[in-house]
């Protein structure tokens, strides 16, 4: 594809060559045009989401929605640049000073040394300090806030300590050593411990007591660790003015449900005094228009009412191209996007109808996922097999595609006992002394058209091989309750990925099997924890792409997924910004957009 694309472009440079007086005067023409549109001057950047957050609190959510919403009002140690995808200091001076530790009671593991930077002050003026990271660490580790997803990541921290004659340095000890542990802790979001802990709740508990697996289990009795996860975990911590505070560069004003989140930038911002890309903060006003209607989403646009949106419906996006009125205002882009979408299959699913890895692979049989690239994709897509980003290096080639194919599939379930015996073109057997149906539920979100095309299809194809598809329709955050009680059969989604070294455990360790865990199909057994469990900690590339490749082979094998594409992101921003895309999620940097 890259030989593809470079050859295409050889080819328009070279028609420009032999024609450079047109193109000359076509591009010319352009700009002059563009010149000539009258743009808003309200620095004011609307932005348009698909779905409508949970909460505002970037250590109990994992919806990306949430995150594009948190990510301008709080801030991290160390962030990734959007351009070079490389870890850079953010509300830190530099990146960390890193040790291995060979004595005392952390042998064997990482120390990790870092400095806040002099000019950081919270929302009433207030230094950040160290004790306001130690506070976020304790938050984190606090055994009965919702933060376990988040807490796979970083199990390895034991203490801190916070240096005597500099209260912005401080040293966080791992009693191991870990692939991504300068990632995992220079990107926790760091909290104002006067905002979050009033009452100081969490001030007399020591960090290594609830960094310890058992210290903790009985700290989980405890009255005021109840008490403080209460207030942390609840709504008023998620959506109210005051109670969702961060160190970046804008503050949370406002939040109607259903219709848009508003952001002002804070006055005196802190961050406008450093020549540091990553605190740079433009927009006067972030307004976040809640839009999950496709159709409505194209009309926001051509009205102009939105100035960026990403996740435009692929089919939208081709017709966009062609659109003479959205060209005038808005750019388009489709950079490469780090994520992979899915069909997900509950392994523990109550009725066991897909506990049967040969039931699983047959429904991966009637998958036709070149027709959903080609049809409902428009060819932006690249086809994918497993958990790794088909970019990564260590993603694994030799695993074939699952081929279309309703008479393997037809095979595999007479093969796991499934047959018409009642002749009503459903598949059918006994389990547990009844006789069921193959009839198997289909949870989806309502407000994406590839999604409903999707559920289309499979159904149709399901039909073929005498399986029936019971499709539910859900808001997003209806379908989120369902997967994290595991009330659902199959569903469709898509996970997001970092640019370091893939840790799988929060989505395929058993540990991460429970509601407040990303596991939601019930996959593992001990070969694939063991493998998770040895990637996290070998730091030797070669080594660890062998763990890498095998982990694959087990997941492929036992196909807890239908595994379908890595997408690229759709996007259309205002061209009254300047501005750049990115492979970071969502496509762009809301903060970086500069009126022209």
């Amino acid at each position: 594809m890259k030989r593809f694309i470079r050859l295409i472009t050889f080819l328009s440079l070279s028609f420009c060559f032999v024609q450079i007086s047109s193109c000359n005067r076509d591009q010319a023409e352009q700009q002059a045009d563009e010149n000539t549109v009258e743009y808003s001057k309200e620095n004011i950047a609307t932005v348009r989401l698909p779905a409508e957050p949970d909460k505002i609190n970037p250590l109990i959510t994992t919806s990306v929605y949430s995150r594009i919403v948190y990510e301008p009002i709080f801030l991290y140690l160390l962030q990734f640049d959007p351009q070079s995808l490389e870890i850079a200091p953010q509300l830190a001076k530099s990146r960390p000073q890193i040790e291995e530790l060979t004595d005392g009671p952390f042998a064997g593991g990482v120390s990790y040394t870092f400095e806040i930077l002099d000019e950081a002050v919270w929302d009433d003026g207030t230094p950040i300090l160290a004790k306001d990271f130690e506070f976020t660490l304790k938050v984190l580790f606090n055994p009965l806030v919702n933060a376990a997803p988040v807490r796979a990541y970083l199990e390895f921290i034991r203490d801190i300590e916070i240096d005597a004659d500099n209260p912005k340095k401080f040293t966080v000890y791992t009693n191991q050593k870990y692939i991504v542990g300068e990632a995992a802790i220079g990107n926790i979001p760091i909290y104002p411990t006067y905002v979050y802990d009033k009452e100081g709740l969490m001030s007399d508990y020591a960090l290594s007591d609830l960094t310890d697996p058992d210290k903790s289990a009985e700290l989980s009795e405890d009255e005021n660790i109840k008490a403080f996860a209460d207030i942390f975990n609840s709504a008023e911590y998620g959506r109210e003015k005051g109670n969702v505070v961060g160190s970046g560069a804008y503050s949370f004003e406002s939040w109607e449900s259903g219709q848009r989140i508003v952001l002002k930038k804070k006055k005196n911002w802190w961050g406008d005094k450093l020549d540091n890309p990553l605190l740079a903060a433009y927009p006067d006003q972030i307004t976040y228009k809640i839009i999950p209607d496709q159709t409505t989403t194209v009309a926001a646009i051509k009205a102009q009412e939105i100035d960026v949106t990403a996740q435009i419906d692929a089919k939208d996006f081709t017709d966009m191209k062609d659109d003479e009125m959205v060209n005038k205002y808005f750019n388009l882009y489709s950079p490469t996007a780090l994520q992979y979408y899915y069909i997900g299959m509950n392994t523990k699913d109550r009725t066991g109808k897909l506990s049967d890895k040969r039931v699983r692979r047959a429904l991966a049989h009637l998958v036709d996922v070149d027709q959903l690239i080609n049809d409902l994709f428009y060819g932006l897509a690249e086809r994918t097999v497993g958990p790794i980003h088909p970019s990564k290096s260590y993603y694994n080639k030799d695993l074939k595609p699952i081929e279309y194919n309703v008479e393997k599939a037809q095979s595999l379930l007479a093969a796991a006992g499934w047959e018409d015996s009642d002749g009503n073109g459903i598949l059918d057997k006994e389990i547990d002394g009844e006789q069921v149906d193959l009839k198997i539920s289909y949870i989806t979100t309502s407000t994406s058209k590839f999604g409903r095309s999707l559920a289309e299809i499979l159904t149709a194809n399901f039909k073929k091989a005498g399986v029936e598809l019971d499709v539910e329709l859900l808001e997003f955050r209806q379908l989120i309750e369902r997967l994290r009680s595991r009330d659902y059969e199959m569903n469709s989604g898509g996970w997001g990925q970092d640019p370091v070294p893939a840790d799988l455990k929060q989505i395929w360790h058993t540990e991460s099997d429970r509601p407040d865990g990303s596991n939601r199909v019930g996959f593992g057994n001990a070969e694939s924890d063991a493998l998770i469990d040895q990637i996290r900690v070998t730091l030797n590339e070669d080594e660890r792409v062998d763990m890498y490749m095998r982990i694959q082979e087990v997941v492929y094998e036992e196909q807890p997924y239908i595994f379908l594409f890595s997408p690229r992101e759709r996007i259309a921003i205002h061209k009254r910004f300047n501005t750049t895309v990115t492979s970071l999620r969502p496509g762009y940097i809301i903060n970086d957009f500069q009126l022209k």
